[in-house]
């Protein structure tokens, strides 16, 4: 048996699906990603991505970590929230970016992204944020299982670092004020086509 729901006109939103009276016990794959965090404007770093989870066979969870045991589903009400990607600072200030929203399919819920913030370290989350431009400020952490950190910052004369993965840590931050890639993200084929999801956001 596969469920799969992806409304993306949904997101942020909360359903709930009732499974058959006649299923016990039923054993399902799942691929549950939290939204995205929005960067900081004026030289942050790069946003983490959204919390990376899944239980399909053969592939792999976030921040390195093995697929996960299947959600065994017995008849009943489950809700499945679509979590939001955040929003970037305002342009031309020094505010920060909001963190992703969670994702949650019954009781699996996958982390929102940490944001980054104006020359200073990243925030946590399912990936961490970037740190912020000529900071030595640390990116921020993943969550354990489903993303990885931000980059570091290198101080003055550095860029911005980019945001952490589902597959990879942000990349520090760069000499001579170039830019820095955000971290991978991870290839699952549960829709039928092999698709990346949640790289983390260059700084």
């Amino acid at each position: 048996m596969t469920l799969r729901w992806d409304q993306r006109s949904r997101v942020g939103t909360n359903v709930s699906y009732w499974l058959n009276q006649s299923l016990q016990g039923v054993p399902v794959e799942y691929l549950v990603v939290a939204g995205g965090a929005g960067a900081a404007a004026n030289l942050g770093g790069g946003g983490g991505a959204g919390g990376y989870r899944s239980s399909t066979l053969g592939e792999n969870s976030g921040g390195g970590a093995s697929a996960e045991a299947k959600l065994v589903l017995n008849a009943g009400s489950y809700t499945v929230t679509v979590g939001a990607g955040g929003a970037g600072g305002a342009g031309g200030t020094s505010n920060s970016g909001v963190n992703g929203s969670n994702s949650v399919f019954g009781s699996i819920t996958s982390t929102g992204g940490g944001t980054s913030n104006f020359n200073a370290a990243g925030t946590a989350g399912g990936s961490g944020g970037g740190s912020g431009h000529a900071t030595t400020g640390a990116g921020g952490a993943g969550t354990s299982g489903q993303g990885y950190r931000g980059g570091n910052g290198g101080g003055s004369g550095y860029g911005s670092s980019g945001g952490g993965g589902a597959g990879a840590t942000g990349q520090d931050a760069q000499a001579s004020n170039a830019p820095a890639t955000g971290g991978n993200g991870v290839r699952s084929s549960i829709t039928g086509s092999a698709t990346t999801r949640a790289g983390g956001g260059g700084g």
